[in-house]
């Protein structure tokens, strides 16, 4: 309990990406030093062991929601899904764009998601029906089998589109099923529908089960029409030697394309990279252009191999045959063509990057060889430069995006217009590909190896750290959002994490205590999204530290209407009830992710505190000889953390140290008198000293 006038305080961190840290969360190396003080579903809340600091710190471990599933590299075959659901999340901000435009934008998203699903049944139809069910059962049991071949692979087709209906339904019970506060639920019990500005201020926004039942059973309708369609044309084409259902394709790619210009146009906004930077965007387009092209890539890698395959057991028999497959396959050498240029343009782009660092800004080493370190040598500096550069060129990495989404486009468009013949059927505008061109020849031997090799990268990372932290940031950001777009989308983890760190929160505060948010990375994100719609009063006994922080740069970017500068203002706001005083952000030049949240274009903000890498304090006579633990301070002029190990900073720790310090005297928080009064002052600005001598704590 604490003594009268004073405040117990909790310090409730939160971790990124990279999977479960357990124990390391709180800065321990056993798991006998922690103790489990509150569970989720696949998560859990530790603390340390009361004679380490009493049980005052406390670490919320979330990452097995996005970590454990034995099926995690089958995700990569939702990933079109996934992305079409993010685009719909990427209109402007409701302050800057009218709401038609946005309304237009979310139509035309949620379209394109139904043609995706059409698209895989029909690439599906394309794999089970027509390569297998006719034409390999001919070759290997008879003509005479082919009708039956036929009605399996429709049979197929659809068990496979019911697959997804059925893992969207049951993964929707374990993650948006939720039994919801009572904040979300409307008059008569049920949860709320999605509102036309809802943001994350509404308690209602990660529960919308509704809304994904709806979604469902209208893509599985398509589905089912699209199979329809399928049986239709395998009866018309019944008796030659293929059945040529990629011919359903021209009128839905032609659809798609016109579909995905009118978004390009609806969502062209002039929102930068952070706030206040003018620069143009078409991030809902960029989304899904690339969930469009990912698609028809992976399908089209899949018939090159079974269309291999059908063409080595045609060849070996009476009959021949050289390309089993039909105008599905038309642009496949613009495929491989998109895909060079944009890896020559990657390249440049991460050159160029890299070679804009700069770090004329640290200290020249002077002290001879054996002696202590004080500063870089030339080549030292010539590598921070250079992960400074890379790290600049991570937080505009959707330019590469923008530039693939582009290049599919535009050169699809061309291609397309050049080889259609618009004299014939719609249906026939598009012919097969020449199987002697070299560009299809190439292309037939890369795509297949280009899936491949991500289907084997996303099972590597399954047990490679600092891969799954790579590509855990990948689906991290993609599975942050609501299945609002898309219901084969992968689950959404926030509708447990978010729900359940904010229920920590209130635990906390309802029982009289203050809570100090510690929080990493994509922690930082959740945290943004739990305090964003806690009730103001509730917010007044929490303060915020984060570090690594993507909530501007690749949030904010991406996401305007959702962490804007408007929505992190408000919550600076409210936070502790004081601006100048809730929440401290830190950040490195050389973190690719994180990176200064207050900070609108260049100007400078007290709140987002530099953090220097390589550290230049403490020296080494300045480390305390004491055992060896995992938030010891880093040593100066050695090693580059980037994105990492910001609990081994003197500017953290002692921000940590001084927050709790406030929380806990009984001083409100309300003014600069009664700061002054309470004798706490906070100086983060000096660079590359402790600032523990300088925090004059609040009286005993």
């Amino acid at each position: 309990m604490a003594e009268p006038g004073r405040f117990e305080v909790r310090e409730l961190r939160i971790h990124g990406v990279g999977g479960s840290p357990g124990e390391a969360l709180l800065g321990l190396r056993s798991r006998d030093d922690a103790v489990v003080v509150g569970e989720g579903r696949g998560t859990v809340f530790l603390a340390r062991r009361a004679d380490r600091e009493g049980r005052n710190v406390e670490g919320y471990d979330w990452g097995a929601l996005t970590s454990s599933s034995p099926l995690q590299p089958l995700w990569i075959l939702l990933l079109p899904f996934t992305l079409l659901n993010v685009a719909g999340w990427m209109h402007p901000s409701f302050e800057s764009a009218r709401r038609r435009q946005i309304d237009l934008i979310r139509g035309l998203v949620q379209v394109l998601g139904i043609l995706l699903t059409v698209t895989w049944t029909l690439w599906t139809a394309i794999l089970l029906v027509d390569l297998v069910g006719y034409q390999l059962v001919a070759r290997l049991w008879g003509e005479g089998w082919s009708g039956l071949g036929v009605v399996a692979g429709i049979v197929a087709t659809g068990g496979a589109m019911f697959a997804l209906f059925w893992i969207g339904r049951s993964t929707k019970k374990e993650f948006e099923a939720r039994a919801p506060v009572p904040d979300v639920l409307a008059d008569d019990g049920t949860p709320r529908r999605w509102e036309p500005e809802e943001s994350l201020r509404s308690p209602a926004f990660f529960s919308h089960e509704k809304a994904v039942d709806t979604g469902l059973s209208l893509h599985l309708i398509a589905a089912g029409i699209a199979l329809c369609a399928v049986a239709i044309k395998s009866v018309a084409a019944f008796g030659s030697n293929r059945l040529l259902l990629g011919q359903l394709f021209t009128p839905i790619g032609g659809l798609q394309i016109g579909l995905l210009i009118l978004l390009a146009l609806a969502s062209w906004s002039t929102g930068g990279q952070v706030p206040g930077t003018r620069q143009p965007r078409m991030r809902a387009a960029v989304a899904a252009t690339i969930a469009v092209a990912l698609t028809n890539g992976c399908f089209s890698a899949l018939v090159l191999l079974v269309g291999r395959q059908v063409i080595a057991e045609v060849n070996a028999g009476p009959a021949s045959i050289e390309k089993p497959w039909g105008p599905e396959l038309a642009l496949l050498d613009i495929f491989l063509l998109v895909a060079l240029v944009w890896a020559v343009f990657g390249a440049v782009f991460v050159w160029r990057w890299a070679r804009s660092g700069t770090a004329g800004d640290l200290a020249a080493r002077t002290s001879w060889i054996g002696e202590e370190l004080d500063g870089v040598e030339p080549s030292y500096r010539m590598k921070v430069a250079r992960t400074r550069g890379l790290a600049e060129a991570g937080h505009r990495a959707d330019a590469l995006l923008s530039f693939f989404a582009s290049s599919f486009l535009i050169f699809g468009i061309i291609a397309a217009s050049m080889r259609a013949d618009p004299s014939l059927n719609p249906l026939l505008w598009l012919q097969p590909p020449d199987a002697t061109d070299l560009g299809f020849r190439v292309a037939q031997w890369v795509l297949p190896a280009a899936v491949v090799a991500a289907i084997a990268l996303v099972r590597r990372s399954a047990s490679t750290v600092r891969l799954r932290r790579t590509i855990g940031i990948l689906w991290d950001v993609l599975t942050f959002w609501p299945r609002r777009f898309h219901p084969f989308a992968v689950r959404p983890y926030t509708e447990r994490a978010v729900p359940e760190f904010q229920g920590r929160i209130n635990h906390h505060v309802q029982a009289g205590r203050r809570v100090l948010v510690s929080a990493h990375s994509q922690g930082s994100v959740i945290a943004f999204a739990a305090l964003a719609s806690l009730q103001e009063q509730k917010l007044t006994s929490v303060a915020l530290i984060t570090y690594g922080c993507p909530v501007t740069t690749l949030y904010g970017a991406l996401f305007p209407a959702y962490f804007g500068d408007a929505d992190i203002q408000d919550l600076r706001e409210k936070i502790l009830g004081d601006a100048e005083m809730g929440w401290w952000n830190f950040w490195r030049k050389t973190d690719p992710i994180g990176g200064p949240v207050f900070a609108a274009a260049k100007r400078h903000d007290p709140q987002d505190v530099e953090v220097d890498d390589p550290a230049v304090r403490p020296l080494s006579y300045e480390i305390p000889c004491t055992p060896a633990a995992l938030e010891d301070v880093r040593p100066a002029w050695v090693e580059l953390a980037g994105h990492s190990h910001f609990f081994q900073e003197d500017k953290v720790r002692d921000c940590v140290h001084y927050m709790k310090k406030w929380l806990i005297s009984g001083h409100a928080p309300d003014g600069q008198k009664d700061r002054d009064e309470a004798g706490v002052t906070l100086d983060l600005t000096t660079t590359g000293e402790s600032m523990a001598e300088r925090v004059r704590p609040p009286p005993p």
